[in-house]
């Protein structure tokens, strides 16, 4: 089982898509949605959330849940939105 729930990106991803945070969002909008869930996730860890959750170069087996749209702002990928849309 994960840290966070069914894993950070995942669980923001889906506070996303439920309307509890608005497009597009930073890393600030993490650290304050870990902080309303009482998980307290690394500096480092929430440096590298939508970095890794990003790149196609990161690993074929980490979702991509997001798509980057400069100055380290971010939203939903098409790809996230199916996928949690089935889960």
């Amino acid at each position: 089982m994960a840290k966070f729930g069914s894993g950070l990106n995942i669980e923001f991803a889906k506070a996303v898509l439920k309307g509890e945070i608005n497009e597009p969002f930073n890393t600030a909008d993490v650290k304050l949605y870990a902080a309303s869930r009482g998980w307290n996730p690394s500096k480092k860890y929430i440096a590298v959330v939508f970095p890794n959750g990003s790149a196609v170069s990161h690993s074929p087996t980490y979702r991509k849940l997001f798509v980057s749209i400069g100055d380290g702002w971010y939203k939903l990928s098409g790809a996230a939105k199916e996928m949690l849309d089935t889960m």
